[in-house]
């Protein structure tokens, strides 16, 4: 086994170029804007793009910069009735620059590019029309792919104004038919709110807070006598439930004694009846009648969005789903969407009197809902330290700062986490443990104070033991285990180790994929007449996941859709002739396993 700890020191720039990545500060902040305010955006964006991009109208079930899983949403979901196939028109003129096709994600999606320096960016398309159909049906047959990412020159596709560009649908990641609806600056991509551009909706409905929390802010901090979370529930609908009363008086009064800070779950909904909890537009915290900080995004850079992970409660949203976004600032937080105007959004009362905390939640129509809290501040026992003392308590692990690269090596193992890719200073503990079926032991690593996840991405090389085979080596990946999930991570084997880069904390280990992929007839019987209009199979990997598909029908090479939801692909039987049709599927896993399955169907 090689002597890993030379590999440390060229581990980042190794990764660098296997990867194609670079430092992930430099990506955050080389040649983008600092986020700014909608109304300091160039140009008068309230009149402009104001027609719908579907003519239905405006119900949204899911709205701009909405938490979800490590990252704020970046559009609109515009309802489409339930139904695909719901016409899209360009809202201005302008051409055609992009045009991405995926399994997951957006699926298939359409970027258009306009005069004035905007963007518009259309998702879970179902197909494209006119010309732009015929670009994608070409390159698909020219390039022998489902799934690319291309841009296009600049006169390629010109599009006018109202003209039809595409259908919706439910691909990729949607959970359901809608159109994902995004205006971005043109030059960095950077996303804008798009009803800031004066899209017709109705809103009467003021929004929800759903709950609201006190956190201590310090080892030494105590939150009604204890060192624990409070959660302060809103007053019920009957007003009977003891449970759900809302402290909002001073009899309800709260005792808080060291440094806390808060948090508050909120949400609103445009229509009566309606099951989405959309985002709102703004949070404004006040202490005793003084505001103390703001949260509001309008506009957000996509190097920007994982930094979620550092303004909510992580813990509760894994739990619960709950978001509570939080009025703390982690120093190594890279936006500024959370505008706190002292101590880092912490709050410390020692003089023995009450104080109100009072939030106020506004919706993009300026309804809105107010909650207060009060509190008691009292004196702790021991001296409340400041973040500096805190970070000096004495805990167990390797100290990290968020603002500085940091290396560990183990036996076997290498850890490399680039600066700025933590949201605060913290120690990273790392144990091993066996690999049951694992070709290595396990390496775990995680952070003792913060446990969320990197902001980028964290590499890991692993080296590949003694006395294993020639043949089992290309078979080898990295593994991050998280309890019962294992994740392949994507991994590079080079000579006497394996890299890999994660976008989690996890023990890590190598295992072996000697398994080919699954292949099985989903809506069709081998050797029987086919019952509709596709034809389509189940595929599945046990560990390294699919990384290539193809399918022929009579020899002929033909497109099939790629489904990453239902992990399927698709053949559109328009292709096949009448009578008898073989039709061959091969998939291969990312680490060369090979499975070639042949159907013969009649037509």
């Amino acid at each position: 086994m090689k002597d890993l700890l030379s590999v440390a020191l060229i581990l980042g720039a190794t990764l660098s170029l296997v990867f194609g990545v670079a430092d992930a500060s430099a990506q955050r902040t080389s040649h983008l804007p600092q986020n700014q305010g909608w109304n300091k955006l160039p140009g008068n964006v309230s009149n402009r793009y104001s027609q719908m991009p579907i003519r239905l109208p405006l119900s949204l079930s899911g709205g701009y910069a909405e938490i979800r899983p490590n990252h704020f949403h970046s559009g609109l979901d515009i309802r489409t009735g339930g139904k695909e196939g719901q016409p899209v028109y360009a809202p201005a003129d302008g051409y055609v620059s992009r045009i991405n096709i995926s399994a997951w994600g957006g699926g298939k999606v359409l970027y258009i590019t306009h005069a004035d320096g905007y963007r518009t960016v259309y998702m879970h398309l179902s197909s494209f029309c006119g010309e732009i159909g015929d670009f994608v049906h070409k390159y698909q047959y020219s390039h022998r792919t489902f799934a690319f990412d291309t841009e296009l020159p600049h006169d390629s596709i010109r599009v006018k104004k109202g003209d039809l560009v595409a259908l919706t649908g439910n691909t990729g990641g949607s959970m359901g038919p809608h159109l994902h609806y995004e205006i971005r600056l043109a030059e960095n991509d950077q996303t804008i709110n798009p009803l800031y551009f004066g899209l017709p909706y109705s809103d009467p409905i003021a929004p929800t807070i759903a709950g609201v929390k006190l956190y201590p802010g310090s080892p030494h901090s105590t939150i009604a006598g204890r060192r624990n979370e409070l959660k302060v529930y809103p007053t019920s609908q009957t007003g009977k439930s003891k449970k759900n009363k809302m402290r909002s008086s001073v009899d309800d009064t709260i005792s808080v004694a060291g440094r806390f800070y808060t948090g508050i779950y909120t949400y609103d909904r445009m229509e009566q009846g309606s099951n989405s909890k959309n985002g709102v537009e703004r949070i404004e915290l006040f202490v005793d009648d003084t505001l103390f900080s703001t949260f509001n995004i309008a506009t957000f850079l996509f190097e920007e969005s994982r930094a979620v992970n550092a303004q909510i409660d992580y813990r509760e949203y894994e739990r619960s789903r709950e978001y509570y976004i939080l009025s703390r600032r982690l120093r190594g937080d890279p936006t500024n969407f959370n505008n706190v105007s002292r101590d880092g959004g912490y709050l410390h009362f020692d003089d023995g009197r009450v104080h109100s905390i009072r939030y106020r939640v506004s919706d993009y129509k300026g309804n809105s809902t107010s909650r207060t809290v009060y509190v008691r501040g009292e004196r702790t026992q021991k001296r409340d330290g400041l973040q500096d003392d805190v970070d000096n308590i004495e805990v167990q692990g390797e100290p990290i700062a968020y603002y500085k690269p940091f290396f560990l090596v183990g036996k076997g193992f290498v850890l490399n986490v680039e600066a700025n890719n933590i949201y605060e200073n913290d120690h990273v503990v790392y144990r091993t443990a066996a690999d049951a079926g694992g070709i290595t032991q396990q390496h775990n690593v995680s952070l003792r104070r913060n446990p969320l996840p990197p902001h980028d991405h964290i590499d890991v090389a692993l080296a590949i033991p003694d006395g294993v085979s020639e043949v089992l080596r290309p078979k080898l990946v990295v593994v991050c285990v998280n309890g019962k999930k294992v994740t392949a991570c994507p991994s590079k084997n080079e000579e006497g180790r394996v890299v890999a880069r994660s976008r989690s904390w996890g023990a890590f280990a190598l295992r072996a994929d000697t398994i080919a992929p699954v292949v099985q007839p989903l809506d069709f019987v081998d050797g029987k007449a086919l019952r509709g209009t596709t034809m389509s199979v189940r595929v599945s990997d046990n560990l390294s996941g699919i990384e290539q598909y193809s399918c022929t029908a009579n020899g002929e090479w033909q497109v099939v859709e790629h489904d990453g939801k239902t992990s399927s692909l698709t053949l559109d039987c328009r292709l096949l002739r009448g009578g008898k049709n073989t039709v061959v599927f091969t998939v291969t896993d990312a680490v060369g396993n090979v499975t070639t399955k042949e159907f013969t169907v009649y037509k």
